[in-house]
């Protein structure tokens, strides 16, 4: 079980990032950008303070839309392979690969960020995970456990965004010319008893040419004094053909009592 819920804590906040790094002095419709079927693929890269480094290969899919209580949500499934960096720059497979398909309100989809953030205590009303080829788990008001799960860690984020102008950058994805967001900021939590805060800065590249629009981001952090480095960037992505890997029917999780609410 908590490997399940710091696995939605982590997607959480990676879908935020993605409407998130845009900066409301521009104009981004990140639904123009991403029509239902298109898809990206990514490459994380983390080195942490000792310089070891870990890589993750994510695919983002927008997969359709529904009415749910009469408003407007979207299903984004996140596909996440993750590997182990040695020394010489080799990658091995750490884990299972880890699918989750959230159905989201239309308001994460926004371009502001403060908007973004402020959704994150309702982000989900349905939630389906599946960790290798174990059956998936369907979760539902997965909104109602996420905002538990915040008040129960007492997460603070403080983020600005600044606009840097447009640039053109090349990925491996292909080149563009791409608009430009500096941000920096904190975040603070309680996680098992232990106290975290982490001080944050990073650039984006984004393109209205691209599905959900990043194409490329740098950036450092500091947490509780340890710094690390990330890179993400764009290596493929299509405005159609997305379909879910989740093919069997989902279990649904037992209800539980309100356990980060005690």
């Amino acid at each position: 079980m908590k490997k399940i819920y710091l696995s939605l804590l982590a997607s959480v906040f990676y879908l935020s990032s993605l409407s998130g790094a845009y900066a409301s002095d521009f104009s981004f419709n990140m639904l123009d950008a991403t029509p239902i079927g298109s898809w990206q693929v990514r490459d994380n890269v983390d080195t942490n303070h000792k310089g070891k480094s870990t890589a993750s290969n994510i695919r983002t899919s927008l997969l359709g839309s529904e009415i749910r209580d009469g408003k407007k949500h979207y299903w984004i499934e996140m596909v996440i392979d993750s590997f182990k960096i040695d020394r010489k720059g080799k990658r091995k497979p750490n884990g299972d690969k880890m699918i989750m398909k959230s159905l989201v309100p239309a308001s994460i989809m926004g371009a502001d960020p403060s908007n973004v953030m402020g959704n994150l205590r309702g982000f989900g009303v349905e939630t389906i995970m599946q960790s290798g080829n174990n059956d998936p788990i369907r979760m539902s008001n997965t909104g109602g456990m996420m905002a538990g799960m915040l008040k129960s860690m007492n997460i603070e984020i403080n983020y600005d965004f600044k606009p840097l102008g447009s640039e053109k950058i090349s990925v491996t994805a292909g080149d563009f010319n791409a608009s430009k967001v500096q941000g920096s900021g904190s975040t603070s939590a309680k996680i098992l008893f232990k106290k975290i805060h982490v001080e944050s800065n990073s650039t984006v590249w984004f393109s209205s040419k691209v599905p959900f629009g990043t194409v490329k981001l740098v950036g450092s952090s500091v947490t509780n004094g340890k710094k690390s480095t990330f890179t993400s960037e764009l290596l493929e992505f299509g405005t159609s053909g997305a379909k879910s890997l989740i093919t069997k029917e989902p279990t649904d999780m037992p209800t539980m009592p309100n356990i980060f609410g005690r």
